[in-house]
Parts: structure tokens; sequence; C-alpha cells
């Protein structure tokens, strides 16, 4: 039984037409799921109609409101919540299936100073990979990140060389194909290979600086639900593997983080750290 409408149709828009991972799909389904397994047990006028172009602003700002209140939960995940929401109403928007937008008024909250990136923000990626209000070279940060490329590895001459050697999942694939179109002219102005490129015309020296990166992580902000600091970003990728990842062996496990036995021991000390907060 559908735990909310027209879920197959949207489990199959998520899967075949934005090619997103399955456990992506499965919790952004989860996330509509407890919204509508709410709207059934507190709203009166949904269990009277449940008609989905009578949804409101109101009763999408009233769940997330109790999610604040009885769940506790941090701005990051209130975040999620709402960018998982819109995903769904703008699917059911654009395939005619309601006529209301009700999560478009609702804007996300600004994070604590004290929150971290969560460990497990990969699962976020496709949908970050997607979201063209972020800059190419923003998501490009991101991608290359979740396999586990530092800042300064990303922003070296050569790093594209890595294209060829990476496994890209198939919609991390789509991205870069639309990411190297967006290159391309710039390379071929800039005389550079590379991904990461000043849109000035530099020929001496084409690569963005890390300050210059920084720029488009600043400006994107406001459109992000995640804080866009790579080194967190970073941090939390290793964490993740380091606690999912335990059935391969040291060596294994150097290769694929792409870190000597001394950074690999360091990490661990800092995931215990971490977990301890």
């Amino acid at each position: 039984m559908a735990q909310f409408p027209y879920e197959d149709r949207f489990r199959h828009y998520l899967e075949y037409d934005r090619v997103l991972e399955k456990n992506t799909c499965d919790d952004l389904c989860r996330d509509v799921a407890d919204l509508f397994n709410y709207l059934r047990n507190f709203n009166s006028l949904y269990r009277t109609d449940p008609d989905l172009s009578n949804l409101t602003e109101s009763d999408i700002r009233d769940y997330l409101n109790m999610l604040q209140v009885k769940r506790e939960i941090k701005n990051t995940t209130y975040n999620k919540y709402l960018t998982h929401l819109n995903v769904y109403f703008a699917f059911l928007f654009n395939e005619r299936l309601s006529t209301s937008l009700p999560t478009l008024p609702l804007k996300g909250l600004k994070r604590s100073k004290n929150e971290l990136v969560p460990v497990n923000w990969q699962e976020e990626l496709p949908l970050l990979l997607e979201n063209d209000d972020l800059s190419y070279y923003t998501r490009a940060t991101l991608l290359f990140i979740s396999h586990y490329y530092t800042i300064t590895e990303i922003l070296q001459s050569g790093f594209y060389q890595i294209l060829d050697t990476e496994n890209f999942a198939p919609n991390e694939q789509l991205f870069l194909d639309r990411f190297k179109e967006y290159l391309a002219p710039l390379q071929t102005k800039q005389h550079s290979q590379d991904l990461f490129l000043k849109q000035r015309i530099n020929l001496v020296e084409p690569r963005l600086t890390l300050p210059g990166l920084h720029k488009y992580l600043k400006a994107d902000q406001p459109k992000c639900f995640l804080p866009l600091i790579p080194r967190k970003f970073y941090q939390a990728a290793i964490f993740h593997a380091l606690l999912t990842e335990q059935h391969l062996n040291e060596q294994q496990l150097s290769d694929k983080l792409h870190l000597d036995g001394t950074s690999l021991n360091y990490y661990r000390q800092e995931l215990i750290r971490y977990e301890l907060q």
C-alpha cells in the first residue's frame, strides 16, 4: 500500500528521470511519507478532504514546526526535509497531479554556528548535483570531495586526469558531462584542460585559486542547506567511510581514501573525538 499519493510514479521519476541512487530515493520517499502520516493523523482538513491541491503553506509549516518542537531537529535537518518536500511537490505540479506548490514560500533556516556537516552528507549529493542554483564549481567541488579528494588536490594542475580513473555513479557522470560542456569554451580561451579556471583570461595563471573558489562557495551558501566548508565535507566523508567500510583491509581503505597509514590513524582519532561531541 502506498504511503503517500503517487508514490510509485514519484519513485519511478526519481530513479529513471533524475537517475538518483536507491538510498537517495528511499530517503526522499521516507520524508514525504512522514509528512503524509502527520497530515492523516493531525490535520483534520486533510482527513476530511485529502485533495493535494488544497494543501497550503500553513499545512507544511505546521509539520515542519512539529519536527522542530517534538523531534528537536537541527536547522540542517529542517532544511533537508524542506528540500525533499520541494522535490515532491514540484514533481506533482509539473506532472499536473496538483495545482498547489505549498513549499514554494517556505525558506530554509540559518545554521547554528556549532552545527557540523553530517557524516552521511553524501546521501544528499545527487540532489546537490542537480541543483542548478548552485554554481558548477561548487557542485564539482562536492562531487570530488565525495570521492575523498582534498580541496588542495582538486585545485592542482592536472587534476582533470582523475576523471579517467574514478568510478562515477550514473548521476555523477551526467553532471560531469554537463560540467565539461560548460567548461569547454573557457578551457579553449585559457588554453588549459584543468577543471577550475578563472573567468578572466590569464594564460600564465589560468587556474582558479583557493580564495577564488571560496567566492563561489560563499555566493552559493544561501542556496544550500549544508555549510559549504570544504574541509568539513572532506572530514565527514572520511568519517563515513571509516564507519561503513570496515570490511576493507588497511591497504584497501588507504587506496580508497587516498591516505597513508599515518593519516588513517589520525582520522580514526578525530572520529572518536567527533563521536564524543
